[in-house]
């Protein structure tokens, strides 16, 4: 693969999982490719796991101590927060070290704080400005419910609101819905969510008791991603890039092109 291909695990509510499934993804795809796994939410909660003691932009606004940053064989693991800090660093400042952060990556996942905030809104521009391009393949975690009905409600918002920040984008879509933690019948459960957000890529994670009470680093049994890995390898492969294409939703999933007509996506993208 000659280009960085960027993932961001996005939910709209806490506790639904999301930062389980960044860990794990980043876990597996560390076995094939170059990862960079981004921390930027304040629970930095997959920072502390990996030993990081504060964020990257604590340390350039703040000048904190302790290690920001650790590599594990493929994975690189940076955490942009550990606490709310006393200001933000302008787009260049964080550029100039995400730059070198970046090299040679060849994969990039992001793990945000429900909905979005500035911190996830700045690594954004950073990484713009770091490399000249930004595109965002998106996965949205969340649990059948409330939950479900939320994300459903605002599935769009996000990437209004990325293109907004950076402009120029070259694309951003919805690479799958996650409902993760699925009690009872699987498939029962996707098809029903299928037939509300057609045209929308529908990953089950079925719930795992270990998880709840032991933490996502600790437990023996390893969550089934094979469906979503399979996902990722589509897009990192090549097969679902699209380029120069802004993928938004409103009721139904539409494709904005660069001449601005508005086409009905009849794929899964």
């Amino acid at each position: 693969m000659s280009k960085q291909v960027r993932f961001s695990i996005f939910s709209f509510k806490g506790g639904v999982g999301k930062s389980t499934i960044a860990y794990f993804l980043a876990r597996n795809l560390s076995e094939k490719y170059r990862v960079l796994l981004v921390d930027r939410d304040y629970t930095n909660t997959i920072g502390k796991i990996f030993g990081l003691e504060t964020g990257l932009i604590n340390v350039i606004s703040d000048g904190a101590e302790g290690r920001f940053i650790t590599d594990e064989g493929n994975l690189r693991v940076l955490s942009l927060v550990s606490y709310f800090p006393s200001s933000l660093p302008s787009v260049k400042e964080l550029a100039g070290v995400y730059s070198e952060i970046l090299k040679g990556m060849e994969v990039v996942i992001t793990d945000n704080p429900p909905g979005i905030d500035d911190i996830a809104g700045l690594e954004f521009k950073g990484y713009y400005e770091a490399v000249g391009e930004v595109h965002c393949n998106g996965f949205y975690v969340t649990a059948p419910g409330i939950a479900l009905d939320l994300t459903l409600n605002h599935l769009g918002d996000i990437g209004r609101t990325m293109r907004n920040l950076v402009p120029r984008i070259t694309y951003f879509r919805t690479a799958a819905l996650i409902i993760n933690m699925i009690r009872g019948n699987i498939s029962e459960v996707l098809d029903n969510i299928r037939l509300r957000v057609p045209g929308v890529r529908v990953v089950g994670i079925p719930f795992y008791r270990d998880l709840l009470f032991q933490g996502f680093n600790r437990i023996s049994t390893i969550p089934d991603m094979s469906e979503l890995i399979s996902v990722v390898e589509e897009i990192v492969t090549g097969g679902g890039v699209i380029e120069n294409l802004l993928f938004v939703h409103s009721v139904y999933p539409f494709v904005v092109v660069p001449e601005l007509k508005l086409i009905r996506s009849v794929s899964n993208i």
